[in-house]
């Protein structure tokens, strides 16, 4: 039996998207017959690589460079895959990952800097580039499956990458089922300048589809809609789509993953981007105190860090000595950040915590955690009897208004509350519950700028704070738009519903998973949204596509 050990720490998110694949395949009309009937066994790596190089032609011009096992955990979609990094003698790299027990081919990708147009070259047409990424599909996709596409790019890429800096031209197929768009699901590709597929994404979820014939009318829905939909009102620096440069921050409203936006047509309740049942989040600060506006910290040295660990450590209960180990971080002055270890000072036959202090050079308070040392050595044990969700918030926040005292007027706690099953889960994993606080101006969030605060599912105690993003808004108010002539919420909303199109669709929501690695959803969901492009609604009423801004 596998030994869990506890592993608290700040989540990440996925970028790429993996998915589970049916068990047959035909290339260039041969069918090829894994080394498997079920999905029971693992492919060898020689079978992985031969049923690649099989599917994969333009690999017989690369010679294969590793090739590396990656289990299911770590997965978005939960399957183990092979992944295997393949070279050319005249320069360039291709990444490829299959699933592990059929070879079918989850995602391609080259790796390497892309070549600018040269003078004489034309840019490839929409057109060209959808006739390559369909030749590519019969590669990697059965006959089976392409019958079930829309047509290339007819429907938005639900998860399309926009900061991405790959040249070439998009190309997203998205599965269709029952007449009704699947947007999570499909086949995403970029094909080059030079004609080539650059990239390739498999997104196809073995769930059973819910029943449509038992969904509520679309009129029933877009009142649904209009009564419980709530984008946020927030600070959102509007960059290019390169993020080359930085641009002013504007009020806009914009749908964060937590804001109910989407009616599930099955029950007719309101659900946020992780399918979970939302309501419209309330967005107040922890106190009153704001903090005077300064002009830009001056950088501090180690001695005068570690004064500030020690004034932050006094206003905890207890006696706290330092260990004098100190460990040093990040790469120059203005991104330094120096850890303080103390211990504590019990009475006479209790145990001792090791408590660490993250300072940065501007002394800020970054990070804080209780025995992690320990924590990660400790055989992880199902949680018998815990604390609430309810409870972890108000140790969180009781925490956070100790530390920022002085900055209780301008951070907020985020209105959130998983699903039961999330937090089974959390239970049965001993997994800490993860509590977010984020920054307000003028009493409005910024985007950016979350924070986390790790609290133990069964003590109740505070085990880690992550604030290490507090930097990353803008760096005062002065400057900033006030909501004076701004719309409101009805007006945004209704931009929304003039730029985009309300739609029956399949939904597979991401969630969260025990090993703070982003997951799908098992089972799909039916659910009305309003398609089109993405965006957002700027506080004057007119609406910013992302969408066009990629195209330029």
């Amino acid at each position: 039996m596998l030994k869990r050990t506890k592993s608290y720490g700040l989540s990440l998110g996925v970028s790429s998207t993996l998915l589970m694949t049916t068990v047959f395949a035909s290339v260039g009309g041969e069918i090829l017959t894994p080394a498997v009937h079920a999905a029971e066994k693992t492919l060898s790596e020689k079978e992985a690589i031969a049923l690649a190089q099989k599917q994969l032609t333009m690999l017989s011009e690369y010679k294969l460079r590793d090739a590396q096992f990656v289990d299911g955990i770590e997965m978005l979609w939960g399957k183990s895959i092979w992944y295997t990094r393949w070279d050319k003698e005249n320069g360039g790299s291709l990444g490829v990952q299959q699933d592990a027990t059929s070879g079918k081919i989850w995602k391609y990708e080259y790796l390497g800097e892309e070549q600018d147009l040269d003078a004489n070259q034309k840019k490839l047409t929409e057109d060209q580039a959808f006739q390559v990424a369909t030749q590519f599909l019969k590669q990697v996709a059965t006959e089976e499956e392409r019958s079930r596409l829309s047509k290339p790019n007819e429907y938005p890429d639900s998860d399309i990458f926009y900061t991405r800096d790959k040249q070439g031209v998009d190309v997203n197929f998205t599965r269709i089922e029952n007449g009704i768009p699947f947007l999570e699901n499909g086949f995403r590709l970029i094909v080059g300048n030079d004609g080539e597929v650059i990239y390739f994404e498999r997104r196809w979820s073995e769930g059973k589809l819910p029943d449509a014939s038992k969904g509520i009318k679309i009129a029933e829905a877009e009142k649904k809609w209009d009564e419980g939909a709530f984008p946020t009102f927030l600070y959102k620096e509007m960059a290019s789509v390169s993020r080359k440069e930085s641009e002013p921050y504007q009020l806009v409203y914009e749908f964060q993953r937590i804001d109910p936006q989407y009616v599930d047509a099955i029950t007719g309740k309101m659900l946020d981007s992780y399918g979970q049942v939302a309501q419209e989040r309330k967005i107040q600060p922890l106190g009153k105190t704001v903090p005077p506006s300064t002009a830009e910290r001056k950088l501090i040295t180690k001695d005068e860090a570690q004064k500030i660990a020690e004034q932050q450590l006094k206003k905890l209960p207890g006696t706290y000595l330092s260990s004098g180990r100190i460990i040093e971080s990040g790469s120059g002055s203005d991104r330094k950040v120096w850890f303080f270890e103390f211990t504590s000072q019990p009475g006479e036959g209790k145990k001792s915590d090791t408590v660490k202090i993250g300072i940065d050079a501007s002394g800020y308070f970054v990070q804080y955690n209780v025995n992690q040392k320990t924590r990660f050595n400790e055989e992880s044990q199902k949680i018998e009897k815990g604390i609430t969700w309810v409870q972890a918030q108000e140790s969180a926040r009781k925490l956070v208004q100790t530390f920022y005292s002085d900055q209780s007027g301008i951070i907020y706690a985020v209105d959130y509350a998983p699903s039961e099953e999330k937090i089974k889960e959390i239970w049965e994993n001993d997994k800490p519950y993860e509590i977010e606080f984020g920054y307000l101006i003028n009493g409005i969030p910024v985007v950016d700028t979350i924070f986390q605060v790790n609290v133990d599912a069964e003590s109740g105690e505070v085990v880690d704070l992550y604030n290490h993003h507090y930097n990353l808004g803008p760096s005062g108010d002065s400057s900033l738009p006030k909501n004076e002539d701004g719309i409101d919420l009805n007006t945004a909303k209704k931009v929304v519903k003039e730029n985009k199109k309300l739609m029956l669709t399949y939904f597979q929501p991401k969630v969260m998973g025990s090993n703070g690695l982003m997951k799908m959803l098992e089972q799909p969901l039916l659910v009305y949204r309003y398609v089109g492009e993405k965006g957002l609604v700027t506080a004057d009423g007119k609406w910013h596509s992302f969408t066009k801004e990629g195209k330029q």
